[in-house]
């Protein structure tokens, strides 16, 4: 398996110009040593526009609570020679919820920014609607020889298995938070160089908003057809990190895991670690019939309850505190039903909080670049021993790509 591809600032109010305007900034230095290596510089522009409505009941309310976010992403990349590319995505959203109550508790969450940059800002609002524009996005690339340097907010992701991450200790993401594939990115420097085809070492820095620098180094590694890597580093919490990974094959299916063990910095010799590990299991049969099992140990001694599973918000998780306490199970069925239709099932069971999530989901290629998907999330929970109270959210996203 080839590897090989292919800062910290200051704090405030910013527009979509200054957004423009810093990102023309950093780009254009880099342009002027080496315009010889590419003859003409090359720009590409993608993303999508969706529009999707939902409807929340909660059985002990009764209530029923119904939503619609417009969902706009424009990625713009820029190579203007074959050593450095520059890019820049913008994410813009018009959201409504027809509770006022909801809009009141939650238009701040929008504008969260866990960079050292606000890039995120609610442009306009009421008590029933909002628009929010952020850049989660932003940075410079240098690819030469055997190394590669990326300066400004990207994507950092150092996750083996699918739903829970331990050693994603910079980009955490919370797998309910379905609408964003992109995922949160990082303010950093990330600095990698492949020793070989198959394998690298990366030291990344990066800095937030609490003004906290987070410090790490990894090693990944082939051998004996498996993706070795190694973690150890000092988080944005004032943990020392040290963990690894793996992901392979076994019985014919894919097998994968990663483990972290936190220890903080202060009073380390007489602190308690906390050790988070998950492992994950998945194989096609020759019908297509995809199956996939993953297990997360959380050994986490934070109140489990401060983690908010109803707010797909990826700021209320981290790699330290990925879900829920102790030990959650998840698994998931898909299968193309027609070349153009795919049906998906999925649960998650955490038996000590008693939580249970049902996610069942349907995709359909309306177009080349159309799509059309249905999402439940149907979370169960146990508010008293007698009862189970219920959560159910339903989504409809017709989504053109370009």
């Amino acid at each position: 398996m080839s590897l090989k591809p292919g800062t910290p600032g200051i704090s405030g109010n910013y527009t979509v110009q200054h957004f423009i305007a810093l990102f023309c900034f950093m780009v254009f230095p880099t342009i002027l040593p080496a315009q010889d290596s590419l003859k003409e510089p090359t720009v590409t522009i993608n993303g999508y526009l969706s529009d999707m409505p939902g409807l929340i009941y909660n059985n002990i309310t009764k209530d029923y609570e119904f939503s619609n976010q417009l969902h706009n992403r424009i990625n713009l990349k820029w190579q203007p020679n074959t050593v450095i590319t520059a890019a820049l995505e913008i994410r813009s959203r018009l959201y409504y919820n027809q509770s006022a109550a909801y809009m009141t508790q939650n238009a701040r969450g929008f504008e969260q920014d866990v960079g050292v940059l606000k890039l995120s800002k609610n442009i306009v609002s009421g008590n029933h609607y909002l628009f929010n524009m952020s850049v989660d996005r932003l940075w410079v690339d240098f690819n030469k020889n055997k190394w590669q340097i990326t300066v400004g907010r990207q994507r950092i992701n150092w996750g083996q298995t699918f739903v829970w991450n331990p050693n994603d200790i910079f980009n955490t993401y919370n797998y309910l938070d379905f609408d964003y594939v992109e995922k949160p990115g990082s303010d950093a420097i990330r600095i990698q160089y492949y020793t070989s085809e198959t394998a690298k070492a990366e030291l990344v820095i990066r800095a937030d908003s609490a003004g906290k620098a987070a410090v790490a180094g990894l090693y990944r590694f082939n051998r004996w057809n498996y993706d070795f890597q190694f973690i150890t580093g000092v988080t944005s919490a004032d943990d020392i990190v040290i963990g690894g990974g793996w992901s392979g094959q076994l019985a014919k299916g894919g097998f994968r895991g990663e483990v972290s063990y936190f220890m903080p910095r202060k009073n380390f010799e007489a602190s308690k670690g906390t050790l988070a590990a998950s492992v994950g299991w998945d194989y096609m049969f020759k019908n297509s019939l995809f199956l996939q099992t993953e297990c997360l140990y959380n050994g986490s001694s934070a109140d489990s309850s401060g983690i908010n599973i109803f707010d797909n918000n990826a700021f209320k998780i981290s790699a330290k505190n990925p879900f829920l306490s102790h030990f959650s199970y998840f698994a998931s069925v898909s299968y193309p039903v027609t070349p153009l239709i795919n049906g998906n099932l999925a649960a998650i069971v955490n038996p000590e909080n008693k939580v249970y999530i049902l996610v069942p989901s349907l995709d359909y290629n309306v177009l080349q670049n159309l799509d059309l998907s249905f999402v439940a999330q149907i979370i169960g929970f146990k508010t008293q021993p007698e009862k189970l109270s219920l959560l159910s959210m339903w989504f409809l996203r017709l989504k053109l790509s370009f």
